[in-house]
C-alpha cells in the first residue's frame, strides 16, 4: 500500500511540475438541458475516417488578346526578333483560354505574348472573330 501511495504521489508531482505544451487541453463544454453523455480517448489513436480526395483542376482563364493589322502578316520572324514568344491558346465562342477545353468548335490559335499582354497579327479580312 506504501509503495503506491508513494509512487502515485511521485507521478503527481512530476506532471504538475513542468507540464509540456503537448500535455496541455483546453475545453469549453455549455449544456443547455436533457441528459448528457460523452466519450473522451486520450492517447496517439487517430480517426480511421479519411477524406477522399478530389482532384478539381483549375478553370480555364479567359485571356484578352489584341489585334494587329498587318500589311504582311506571315512574317513570324519579326515578332520574335522583338522579344514576343509564341503562345498556343484555345478559341471558343469570340474568347480565347489559356488551357484546353471540352466543347465543339474548339480551335488552337498562335498568338504572341510579351509582359503579360496577347496579340494576335492578322489582316483586314479577319475582322469577324475568325482564326
Amino acid at each position: 500500500m506504501r509503495t503506491s501511495i508513494i509512487a502515485g504521489s511521485l507521478l503527481v508531482g512530476l506532471t504538475f511540475v513542468a507540464p509540456l505544451q503537448a500535455q496541455q487541453v483546453a475545453a469549453a463544454v455549455v449544456v443547455r438541458s436533457g441528459p448528457v453523455a460523452g466519450h473522451v480517448v486520450v492517447g496517439r489513436e487517430y480517426s480511421t475516417y479519411r477524406r477522399p480526395v478530389t482532384y478539381r483542376p483549375a478553370p480555364a482563364r479567359v485571356i484578352v488578346v489584341e489585334r494587329v493589322y498587318a500589311r504582311h502578316p506571315g512574317l513570324a520572324h519579326r515578332w520574335e526578333r522583338q522579344g514576343y514568344h509564341r503562345v498556343v491558346l484555345f478559341y471558343r465562342d469570340g474568347r480565347y483560354y489559356d488551357r484546353a477545353i471540352r466543347g465543339p468548335g474548339v480551335r488552337e490559335a498562335v498568338v504572341y505574348e510579351r509582359g503579360g499582354r496577347y496579340f494576335q497579327q492578322c489582316d483586314g479580312r479577319d475582322r469577324n472573330d475568325r482564326n
